[in-house]
């Protein structure tokens, strides 16, 4: 959420003399125990977990809607706009705090018009106010509590509020009482607030008018910038916190696949070890949680996402296949069990995050006092469990609990305990099943069980690369029974929807739902090869373009024409914790051309680079994910044809040799049926003596069949020998 080119605009000083520095601090009442009372507000009917855990508030809510913006024009009422989603700890808080509070309720029902959201059924709506808010404070978070003129235009922002005066923070009771002060008496130095923070909002969304020609040096350029930022002695960038930098590490693997360069490999290896040793990596149950607290990834914020998740799978397969370290992927494979076991709706999408807290407490379902350990497990292993994993009686966390992180070698381990290491990982594995088991008794952390279309997306492409990689079919088949029931359920052949919950579906469609749905079809085909994926890919695809395409300038909206409940019809390009959807639409878009043989695809790919190209080369690091796709442009295109003899199984020993390589910018397509199944890059590709074939081409342009999976190989590594030189 981030802007990377817009300075934070500074309100004026009487404005924030009125609405900070002269607050003062009288109390609030005692928060009121919820489970009291029997409040009931228009949330109750909504799909979102995060709206149902408001729906009991004394606040009289109201969902994102025309029936909140009528009331509050006809009552001449500012607007209190609260965003945040199910998994959010400091949301709770102030839930808890403030808006369970009576005396807050009743100030807010009698001045505001309130309205909560769900920033992950509307990201749309929390873009804009947060980049208002990030203006207004230069920083930003959830909760995020803006206000608004009736004609829904910030002038006031934070996130979390206390409910008196503490932290550095003014109290949200009288902030609420000084908003009205200033509404009701100065209504002018409203007016002039809302026109600076439109001018700024406006001149955010203007930037992305200078479209330009890109060039291979802006890959490099993003991978320097970014590499200036590394922390050698623990991974990732910067200091405490730190978030899961898949963007980073996707582009450092691909420059390292272009230049050769070993710095580039170094620093992903560093990271992602790290991040797999440490304590933002569930030790027992897999998954990673949100980001850390420290610098050492040791204390995370508990929250698991569905996204964060899906995208270091993908960084973990892909090092896997870089460097042979079976390390990275069994760190991938317990990522994508996780999801499989925890995450997993009956009716075959993914639930998108796990609550931080549990029993009113963050991470206490997680964490460990050693004698926990030692009545589990027994003494012996307890000694051994503990060494590995870092338990001591003091505990590494709050209260003398413990957050498991490999703290040891299994190497160390064994000289220390003389156990053979083979013996001993097995060992390790039992020890943590045994723990697993029992922490299953624990109270859980709430599942959001909302499924998102566009979490969903990336979900589709890591289970498909899943079983590319480590060839178990459970996660293709969670793939597939994802994909159909987005497909059958989601879409009409018109309208795609973005959210479903209980059999229920919520809000319709935004541009980022097509664009990762697009992506995770078209990795479902390059896995299972069912030429239907092409089909419903190029369908969302045509749709896309038609709602969503900048003719002018290029690149895609993030909603389609005539939404009257937002400001701005914004078209961004650099990433967030998700990668940009413009990124993830121009990539899928060049994959398509490639399979399907339409050429349009290609060019609107080409244009939407090119809409950002001016941006990119100012702010590198902003724009990650789009900077490894110039790398994909400015060298030839790739493509591998297989076609087999219409015997099951036939050609899967030469797919298999294509999937055990890292080739970035590679497109596959395979059939055992000569003839191609309708698939263009199949067409005129035929078996060579009655045996299956690889096609291995360059801008269409192919090699020599060949039949041998080993020959196959030498060619494949031929090829990124060559590319490796810069």
């Amino acid at each position: 959420m981030i802007n990377f080119k817009l300075k934070p605009l500074i309100l004026p000083i009487a404005i924030l003399v009125v609405l900070l520095t002269t607050i003062l601090t009288t109390g609030v009442d005692k928060v009121l125990d919820k489970t009291a009372k029997r409040h009931k507000n228009k949330l109750a009917g909504s799909i979102s977990p995060y709206l149902l855990q408001h729906s009991g508030n004394p606040v009289n809510w109201f969902p994102w809607g025309d029936e909140a913006f009528e009331k509050a024009r006809t009552e001449n009422k500012p607007i209190f706009l609260s965003i945040g989603y199910a998994a959010c700890h400091w949301c709770h808080v102030m839930e808890r705090e403030s808006f369970e509070n009576e005396k807050i309720a009743d100030y807010l029902n009698e001045h505001f018009i309130s309205i909560k959201v769900d920033r992950e059924e509307h990201p749309d709506v929390d873009e804009i106010y947060m980049s208002a808010v990030q203006m207004m404070t230069g920083s930003g978070g959830w909760p995020l509590s803006v206000f608004l003129t009736p004609d829904l235009k910030p002038f006031y922002g934070g996130t979390y509020f206390p409910p008196e005066d503490r932290f550095g923070r003014p109290g949200f009771f009288h902030v609420l009482e000084q908003i009205v002060t200033v509404y009701n008496e100065n209504p002018q130095h409203i007016t002039n607030t809302v026109e600076k923070i439109m001018e700024g909002l406006n001149s955010m969304n203007s930037r992305n008018e200078l479209p330009g020609d890109y060039h291979r040096e802006i890959p490099l350029n993003t991978a320097t910038a970014i590499s200036r930022g590394y922390d050698p002695h623990y991974g990732g960038f910067g200091s405490a916190p730190k978030f899961p930098p898949t963007g980073q590490m996707d582009i450092l693997m691909k420059s390292h696949f272009a230049t050769g360069k070993k710095e580039y490999l170094k620093i992903v290896e560093n990271t992602l070890t790290k991040m797999g040793q440490g304590g933002i990596y569930d030790q027992l149950g897999g998954g990673f949680h949100r980001y850390s607290t420290d610098e050492t990834w040791l204390v995370p914020h508990f929250e698991k996402m569905l996204y964060d998740n899906a995208l270091l799978t993908q960084n973990y397969l892909d090092l896997y296949l870089i460097t042979g370290n079976d390390y990275y992927k069994e760190v991938a494979r317990g990522t994508l069990d996780w999801m499989l076991n925890e995450m997993q709706d009956s009716d075959g999408g993914f639930h998108s995050s796990l609550d931080a807290d549990s029993e009113g407490e963050e991470g206490i379902f997680y964490v460990w006092t050693k004698d926990e350990i030692s009545s589990i497990l027994g003494q012996e292993d307890c000694d051994i469990f503990c060494k590995r994993y870092g338990i001591s009686e003091q505990g590494n966390f709050e209260n003398g609990k413990n957050i498991p992180h490999i703290n040891i070698g299994i190497d160390v381990l064994s000289k220390q305990t003389g156990i053979e290491e083979k013996v001993l990982e097995s060992n390790l594995f039992d020890m943590k099943q045994r723990l697993f088991d029992s922490r299953k008794n624990r109270i859980r952390p709430a599942t959001d069980d909302k499924v998102l279309t566009d979490w969903n997306g990336l979900a589709i492409a890591s289970l498909s690369r899943g079983y590319r990689v480590l060839r178990d079919e459970k996660y293709l088949n969670a793939a597939k029974n994802a994909a159909d029931f987005f497909m059958s359920n989601m879409w009409d052949g018109k309208t795609l929807i973005h959210s479903f919950r209980s059999g229920k579906i919520g809000t319709v469609g935004i541009f980022d739902d097509y664009a990762f749905l697009i992506e995770g079809l078209v990795e479902l085909y390059q896995t299972g090869f069912h030429p239907r994926r092409l089909e419903q890919a190029s369908m969302l695809a045509d749709r896309m373009i038609e709602l969503f395409w900048d003719d002018e300038h290029g690149g895609f909206f993030e909603v389609p024409a005539g939404r009257k409940d937002l400001l701005q019809r914004r078209k961004n390009a650099h990433d967030s914790s998700i990668p940009a959807g413009n990124a993830i639409a121009a990539k899928a878009l060049l994959s398509l051309s490639q399979l399907t043989g339409q050429d349009e695809y290609l060019t609107y790919a080409d244009r939407t680079v090119r809409a950002f190209a001016t941006e990119m080369a100012s702010y590198p690091a902003a724009y990650v994910r789009l900077s490894t796709l110039v790398s994909v442009l400015t060298n030839p295109l790739r493509q591998i044809a297989i076609v087999g003899v219409g015997e099951r199984g036939s050609g899967s020993e030469l797919v298999e040799v294509v999937n055990s390589i890292y080739l970035p910018g590679t497109t596959i397509a395979f059939s055992a049926n000569p003839g191609g199944d309708g698939v263009d890059l199949l067409e005129g590709r035929y078996p060579v003596d009655e045996k299956p074939a690889a096609y291995v081409c360059t801008d269409f342009t192919c090699r020599t069949p060949v039949t041998d999976p080993e020959e196959l190989r030498k060619i494949l590594f031929e090829k990124v020998d060559r590319e490796k030189t810069p």
